[in-house]
């Protein structure tokens, strides 16, 4: 038998019984291999079916750009992959905007500074081990053409971070950082280098700050200008801004003297240097943040002060004089401007009136301009109206529109929500991307695992989930949504951390109509703590769990279950009680409620982060059903075929090793002793699909032995292969 055809469930044998014995499947099994052929044996560990294997993304982190000569740009960070394809921190796009399919010189940690010389060499610094092929640790210089080998020979090792780079006309390298050694020399945090041979430092060139330099600037007369968090350079009281000489000598009179960090700097070419950073004054002049300073003495312009209200940590030029400011702000030169703003170089640095991308998500870090683009690199993911993740291409005039999407990415592995329908199967998390497809915190599956890229019958329910992450959609929601539950007229029960949606008050409890509007009646008005977990029974009652501690006026801690209909009114007499959190609720075919968090006492019994309750009446713990768990547990599910699937943090069930994820007996809570696939890091959801696989989301990276980026489609049972049978 071919191991790489599609296994799918064994679902034609005709049970009576409630649960499926083991043996009995694996003696059907041998029966039906006698007509159609060999059957796999059970696996110790099922390793996930070949679909979905989706690879899950979120905005990862550009902290540094670079524009090459031939119109390349580089930008380095901390990221895995651009627009899906494989890149580890470090990518280069060519001079049209597309990936440079060949140079990947794939640092194994982050990137903070770029610089260039003049005959294609890249100098990389940061906190890495290795690149291009090579051991260095923390810079690096790489080819800026091919893959981007490491320079076999220049290798200065600082001790540790890089944080600024710069090259001077004669090709020298100044690095600056938090280090204390380099080239085998000492040097506190800032040294000149060979741009050429081994990287050796300069035997002179010693200015010696006392503390981390951030930033740095070379102008065309050799003066380095630094910024950063020290107090002294060269012996010299300079606080957080110092100018230094191409022969290592602080400059004497140039001391302009900040109030706090200075974290960017950049020369217009003209005279003038802008700074920003932390500070509230610099040069004896009240200036919040960014100041404009002369390159000639140091003095502030008297005139310039665009004064945003937080931290600039980002600057860049155009060659019309424009100013772009990255950072933490929400106003700058009379504008309200969302972390990024174009000002005038002149007068009083008056922000651009129209251009306002309004970054979404995380600040800028790095910029760069250019005749007619500006690009920005950060911890973003939406920009000007559109989902850009970590970088963006504007346009430097009107409003700032974006351009072709290049998303520096990094793995999401964070599906939490699943909800079985009829044709699929929805999936809400805090993922951005989907296979390459933009799927913001919500999607469907297909019932044969593949992205479903019309799911017009539940936009309603997906676009909630979205909005409750960040995405606007048709209905507001105040907080983040933690669990759903289809109900037979196709309503949507939904629970979590809002205290409104749409406007309209609703307290961590609320339900959507078949038509995506909010119901006007149903309120059961949850107070003392959100609601983590739900499901219903066959009744339509709603079973709810979360950190509560009443609904709808009456004392319920923990646990609820409240009518599906009508105004959602409490049960009375159902009142089990947990002593702490529960995170996951299912409930069998009997209408018995399974129960799991991090609680130590329920339903009058104690039990250890697993519960199974009485459906009526009390709602009473079984007394003989007490597998427990050692760890908080957050997701469950159940299977007509008598298993309860168990995932969370836990590493013991039933006092029997498994790792995040558990099958066990319906009728005893015995752990399945075969049922084994184990996952790397948290389950955080079960759900299972009509067909009888089960579906597990969560933060994981390997499931079942097999990579599996945050969702996988787990085997319930024995299986055979789609083309053995017809079923």
């Amino acid at each position: 038998m071919n191991p790489t055809r599609t296994p799918v469930p064994l679902r034609c044998l005709p049970l009576r019984a409630a649960r499926r014995p083991a043996a009995i499947i694996r003696f059907a099994g041998v029966l039906l291999a006698a007509l159609v052929g060999s059957i796999p044996a059970a696996a110790q560990s099922p390793a996930p079916l070949p679909r979905p294997d989706l690879h899950l993304v979120v905005n990862g982190s550009v902290q540094a750009l670079l524009r090459l000569p031939d119109g390349s740009l580089v930008f380095g960070g901390t990221f895995t992959s651009v627009n899906g394809q494989p890149r580890a921190n470090l990518a280069k796009l060519r001079p049209d905007g597309t990936l440079d399919p060949d140079w990947n010189p794939a640092p194994d940690r982050e990137v903070y500074a770029l610089a260039a010389d003049t005959v294609g060499n890249v100098y990389v610094g940061g906190w890495f081990y290795a690149i291009g092929g090579q051991s260095r640790t923390n810079l690096a210089k790489v080819s800026a053409t091919g893959t981007g080998t490491a320079d076999a020979s220049w290798n200065p090792a600082p001790d540790s971070f890089v944080y600024a780079l710069a090259v001077d006309a004669g090709g020298a390298v100044y690095a600056g950082g938090q280090f204390g050694m380099i080239g085998g020399q000492n040097r506190a945090n800032l040294a000149k280098l060979a741009g050429a041979g081994s990287g050796a430092v300069d035997a002179t060139w010693d200015p010696a700050p006392d503390s981390t330099v951030r930033a740095l600037a070379v102008d065309g007369a050799g003066n380095v200008y630094a910024g950063g968090q020290f107090f002294l350079v060269g012996g010299q009281a300079r606080r957080y801004i110092a100018r230094i000489s191409g022969g290592g000598v602080v400059d004497a009179t140039w001391n302009p003297t900040a109030s706090g960090l200075v974290g960017a700097l950049v020369l217009d070419g003209a005279g003038g240097v802008y700074v920003g950073g932390e500070f509230t004054t610099i040069g004896g002049q009240a200036r919040p943040y960014v100041a404009k300073l002369s390159t000639a003495n140091g003095t502030v312009d008297a005139g310039w002060n665009p004064a945003p209200d937080r931290r600039v940590g980002a600057l860049a030029v155009d060659a019309a004089g424009h100013v772009y400011a990255g950072g933490l702000f929400t106003t700058i030169g009379g504008q309200a401007r969302n972390g990024l703003a174009k000002l005038s170089g002149n007068g009083s640095g008056a922000a651009d009136a129209n251009w306002n991308p309004s970054p979404q998500g995380g600040q800028v870090s790095a910029l760069l301009a250019d005749a007619d683009r500006v690009y920005a690199g950060g911890s973003f993911f939406h920009v000007g109206g559109a989902y850009r993740l970590g970088l963006a291409m504007l346009s430097g005039s009107g409003v700032g529109a974006p351009g072709a999407a290049v998303d520096a990415e990094t793995p999401a592995r964070a599906a939490s929500l699943l909800l079985e329908r009829p044709y699929g199967m929805l999936v809400g998390g805090e993922f951005l991307k989907a296979n390459g497809i933009l799927a913001p915190y919500a999607l469907r599956l297909k019932s044969d695992g593949t992205i479903d890229t019309h799911p017009s019958a539940d936009d309603a329910i997906l676009a909630l989930v979205a909005a409750s992450l960040g995405e606007p959609g048709p209905l507001t929601i105040s907080g983040v949504l933690r669990a759903v539950v289809a109900l037979p007229d196709g309503s949507f029960v939904f629970g979590g951390a809002f205290t409104s949606v749409g406007g309209t008050p609703r307290n961590y409890l609320a339900k959507l109509r078949p038509d995506g509007t909010l119901d006007p009646d149903w309120n059961p008005n949850a107070a003392g703590g959100g609601v983590y977990a739900l499901a219903t029974d066959g009744a339509g009652n709603v079973y709810a769990g979360g950190r509560f501690t009443s609904v709808g006026g009456q004392p319920r801690n923990r646990l609820a279950k409240i009518a599906g209909s009508g105004t959602g009114a409490v049960d009375p007499a159902w009142n089990p009680g947990a002593d702490e959190e529960v995170s996951a609720l299912a409930v069998d075919a009997a209408g018995r409620v399974y129960a799991g968090g991090s609680f130590t006492h329920a339903g009058g019994q104690a039990r250890a982060r697993l519960v199974r309750l009485a459906g009526t009446g009390a709602g009473a713990a079984d007394p003989s059903w007490n597998p427990g768990a050692d760890r908080a547990v957050t997701a469950l599910a159940t299977d007509p075929a008598g298993w309860v699937y168990v995932g969370g943090k836990v590493s013991t069930v039933g006092g029997i090793g498994r790792d995040r994820i558990a099958r066990l007996d319906a009728a005893t809570g015995a752990v399945d002793p075969d049922w084994n696939p184990g996952a790397d890091a948290d389950v955080l959801a079960l759900a299972r699909a009509s067909s009888g696989v089960i579906y597990a989301g969560g933060r994981f990276d390997v499931i079942g032995g097999a990579s599996r980026n945050g969702l996988a489609a787990l085997p319930a049972s024995d299986v055979l292969f789609a083309d053995d049978f017809e079923p």
